[in-house]
């Protein structure tokens, strides 16, 4: 067989335009506080860990996820939940050429004609490869194409997004690509959306058509699901140009011919549509909100009506945010599987800690708690205001061993007392422990000082940790707190220098609401790295903001020491800091004696 046919499949002019929209009646809800519905499948620290799929085994309440590790692409891992996503398994065993997946993998459960059940693995890009598994994902064969040669093959992208059992009992798989990877030696184009069938159970597959393809709309992502009576197939579609909401087309021929794409309304504009029906017949599609103007913008949330509002144009029942995304919208390809007891388990990736790397996680949920909610929420009055504090502010645990050990360490040290002087920071000031010993022993050991700096940490961090027991065993003896912390908030780029200075001033106000006697040496970010680097440039327009809000304070002085280790327009030497970021041992005595003098006075 030959791998595809250009020419697209011709359209029928189904009913699927969408009207002009009255304004929102839809009800708004927010589960992002509920954490009893959480719960982590797998998270690493400082690892990448995103875009799953899950599939539900034929008990009901057995599930398998698959996921990259790394963005998109990476080693496949696979983990078992046999309690319906309560609890997660370690990462299983897998086939070596999983290790070799290129792309987001994909996984679901087909049943053939002859009623035998087989588990099927997609992995993407060119060309499109398959793994299978007939004894619920126990033991699983090696990727392998599934073009019988290589005139067969082809390739693509997020294989295969979405996969329909047809009404013959064929099965049809819905995937994209932007021409890059269709072909052995393709070159980027305009997206176009492809489908492939399958008449043995997911075993082989045919020739790829070409479905959708719209120079003016980067469709992409499909997710496919099916009308109650069986009748009409939907087709919702991620619009990755951002010049046109997410689309829905629609077929009522088991995917001969589909309608052109028309708006899906704004309650369900954005990426990755993936729906299951409730018991009562109400669809839930989980997806990354993308609507411009959303105040869950860039969230993983869900979306709650029938069938025939996905028709009609009509924005449905429910809008849920299931969980704050923290990094701008990096987040939600998401698995939803609905187990017997109509408990849906929604699964997917997210930055679900500020300043964290992102991780796997799933929220369990059941309509009826909605409706409940949404009662609740109409008897009150009162709506969720999908407020959105940066992440600056937002206490953060950190789940590194060494961190919760030092945090812990740090606690018992405060409870001992009598520490008159506090420096509060990340790696620079945990730094007076090794290179700055010298010059702590001379100027802070007499001084009665605590060092309470931590490596990596963010705001977000030291706001946790003071908020967790290491403010009240110091409130009674501390005079000053010394603090310099942001850094680390701005490596990244996933703050702003506001967002930056917000979190430094909430550090300062904690500090000071809890330490009565004490006042804050508010210490300017040091200089990092080349200038013209963003980090740079985000610490200097932070500390500009800084002086600005504490150039009058009675309890708060500000100091910017910079200069002392780099003359204006000049590199960082090495000798003042190796890596450009840390001081070396003669820096941490020209860092002490330069706020020595300010720390006495305050002491008084």
């Amino acid at each position: 067989m030959r791998a595809a046919s250009l020419a697209l499949v011709p359209v029928l002019a189904l009913a699927c335009a969408v009207p002009a929209q009255e304004p929102a009646q839809l009800c708004w809800l927010d589960l992002e506080g509920d954490t009893a519905r959480q719960v982590t499948v797998q998270r690493v620290p400082r690892r990448y860990l995103g875009h799953p799929t899950t599939t539900l085994l034929a008990d009901g309440h057995t599930l398998l996820c698959v996921y990259p590790r790394g963005h998109g692409k990476g080693p496949i891992v696979l983990q078992r939940s046999t309690d319906g996503g309560l609890n997660w398994s370690a990462p299983l065993p897998v086939p070596e050429s999983w290790a070799t997946s290129k792309e987001t993998p994909t996984i679901h459960r087909l049943v053939d004609r002859d009623r035998v059940e087989r588990l099927v693995l997609f992995s993407g890009l060119h060309p499109i490869r398959r793994a299978l598994s007939t004894d619920n994902g126990v033991t699983w064969s090696e990727l392998e194409p599934i073009g019988a040669t290589e005139a067969d093959r082809f390739g693509g992208i997020v294989a295969m997004a979405s996969v329909v059992r047809l009404q013959n009992g064929d099965h049809a798989a819905y995937f994209h690509d932007d021409g890059r990877f269709f072909a052995a030696d393709g070159e980027r184009s305009h997206f176009t959306v492809y489908e492939t069938r399958s008449q043995d159970g997911g075993v082989t597959w045919g020739s790829a058509r070409a479905l959708l393809s719209d120079p003016a709309l980067d469709l992409c992502e499909p997710g496919v699901v099916r009308s109650p009576d069986g009748k009409r197939l939907a087709m919702l579609l991620r619009e990755n140009s951002r010049r046109q909401p997410a689309q829905i087309c629609l077929s009522d021929d088991e995917g001969a011919t589909w309608s052109p794409p028309a708006p899906l309304p704004q309650s369900l504009v954005g990426d990755r549509h993936v729906g299951a029906y409730a018991p009562d017949g109400r669809l839930l599609i989980s997806f990354r909100d993308m609507a411009p103007d959303s105040p869950t913008r860039g969230d993983w949330v869900a979306w709650v009506g029938m069938f025939d509002d996905l028709v009609s144009g009509r924005d449905g029942q429910y809008r849920v945010r299931l969980s704050r995304n923290w990094n701008g919208t990096d987040c939600a390809y998401p698995g939803v599987e609905m187990l017997a007891d109509g408990t849906f388990v929604l699964t997917t990736y997210g930055h679900w800690e500020p300043g964290e790397s992102p991780f796997i996680r799933c929220v369990r949920l059941r309509l009826d708690e909605l409706d409940a909610l949404a009662a609740r929420q109409q008897q009150s009055g009162v709506e969720p205001e999908f407020a959105r504090p940066p992440g600056t502010i937002h206490p953060t645990a950190r789940i590194e061993a060494w961190w919760k050990e030092r945090v812990a360490a740090d606690l018992e040290a405060a409870k001992a007392g009598g520490f008159e002087v506090l420096f509060v920071g990340d790696s620079i000031t945990q730094g007076w422990n090794a290179a700055g010993k010298a010059t702590w022993r001379d100027l802070f050991e007499p001084r009665h000082a605590l060092n309470l700096g931590v490596s990596g940490d963010r705001t977000q961090n030291v706001l946790w940790r003071l908020d967790h027991g290491l403010i009240e065993p110091l409130a009674a003896d501390a005079r000053v707190a010394v603090v310099m912390i942001g850094t680390n908030n701005a490596t990244r780029g996933e703050c702003t220098p506001a967002e930056i200075a917000t979190g430094v001033e909430a550090v300062v106000q904690r500090l000071l609401d809890g330490l009565p006697h004490a006042k804050v040496l508010l210490l300017a970010i040091f200089p990092r790295g080349p200038r013209d680097d963003a980090p740079a440039r985000r610490c200097v327009e932070t500390n500009a903001l800084l002086a600005a809000r504490y150039a009058d304070s009675d309890r708060v002085v500000w100091r910017d020491i910079g200069e002392r280790f780099v003359a204006p327009g000049q590199p960082i030497e090495k000798a003042v800091m190796p890596d450009q970021l840390h001081l070396s041992k003669p820096s941490y005595r020209v860092w002490g004696d330069a706020i020595v003098a300010d720390i006495d006075v305050l002491r008084r």
